[in-house]
């Protein structure tokens, strides 16, 4: 038996963080093959409350493969929502990794989500010293 999908209505999106956000999502199938800035939330208060941001050449691909994503579910009190600030190629792949990291960093800053560069459940942060 064939599985047909239903055609995509208008697209669900929102400003926040400075951006146009698509999502929130209920799947991550719904996020796109694109580069992008991915958001993994729940919904637990009024907004959906942040768990995790990162970068990707693919956000769709990332998210389904993704390290933290046991994390992420086991967290997600509220059940899983996605997200994504997609942005267009720039010139060069350097150009285009660099603007989405600093959007990464724009929304982390502002959301300081559980998961990522300073993982709260993972204990603190090491510092690596170089002693010469």
């Amino acid at each position: 038996m064939a599985t047909i999908l239903a055609p995509q209505s208008e697209e669900r999106g929102f400003t926040r963080w400075d951006y146009r956000v698509s999502g929130w999502f209920s799947s991550p199938h719904e996020l796109e093959e694109r580069p992008g800035v991915f958001i993994i939330a729940t919904q637990d208060f009024s907004l959906p409350f942040v768990l995790d941001v990162s970068e990707s050449e693919n956000v769709r691909f990332c998210v389904l493969n993704h390290e933290r994503r046991t994390l992420w579910r086991r967290s997600a009190v509220g059940g899983m929502l996605y997200a994504a600030i997609y942005t267009e190629d720039a010139e060069s792949p350097f150009l285009s990794e660099f603007q989405r990291k600093n959007i990464e960093q724009h929304v982390r800053t502002l959301e300081q989500p559980m998961f990522g560069t300073d993982d709260l459940l993972s204990g603190p942060a090491r510092e690596t010293s170089h002693h010469i």
